[in-house]
């Protein structure tokens, strides 16, 4: 590891403070980062997994970096090498992971929302993303379902009620995010 002050970290999230949400990192940032990483030890998280990760912060972002944690940390990376990996289905079980899913995705059939645009569930090996209009829609209908959401609370409604009163049970966080 390149940081010349022993014991000092610099941690970064990247969607929202490295890059725009889901946008790619400007080569001014890329730069600042490089110059930092030559004074202190420099790791980023995201939520993302490593592929969007490196989408945002170039192809070698393992490399690049004294340490990075893709899908909220659950897998990490030190010096280029994986260092660590939790998976949510080891975690929870097929048979709780299955239910929730299937519970989920019945949630979302029975919404009547203006438009829903493929996959409303994306599997992680930390998380699972839930996306009641679908991940599949374009940046207007994301911002238009972000109106719509403000007014109904669908999303809300799902992880602060429904989660709870069905999966109780299970020791998860949930957490609601505005971006795709």
């Amino acid at each position: 590891m390149a940081g010349l002050k022993p014991g000092v970290i610099a941690l970064f999230d990247v969607d929202g403070t490295l890059t725009a949400p889901r946008k790619g990192a400007t080569p001014e940032m890329l730069e600042f980062m490089q110059k930092l990483r030559k004074v202190v030890t420099v790791g980023v998280v995201g939520g993302s997994d490593l592929v969007k990760i490196s989408e945002q912060l170039g192809s070698t972002v393992i490399n690049d970096y004294d340490y990075v944690f893709s899908e909220n940390g659950l897998v990490a990376h030190k010096a280029g090498k994986l260092i660590g990996k939790e998976s949510l289905k080891t975690f929870l079980g097929e048979e709780k992971l299955k239910e929730f899913i299937n519970f989920t995705l019945h949630y979302i059939a029975d919404l009547d929302i203006p438009i829903k645009r493929g996959t409303f569930i994306e599997f992680r090996s930390g998380m699972l993303n839930v996306s009641p209009i679908g991940r599949n829609c374009s940046q207007e209908e994301r911002d238009e379902f972000e109106k719509y959401d403000k007014v109904l609370f669908c999303c809300s409604y799902l992880a602060e009620h429904e989660f709870l009163i069905h999966f109780c049970f299970v020791l998860l966080e949930l957490n609601l995010g505005q971006y795709i």
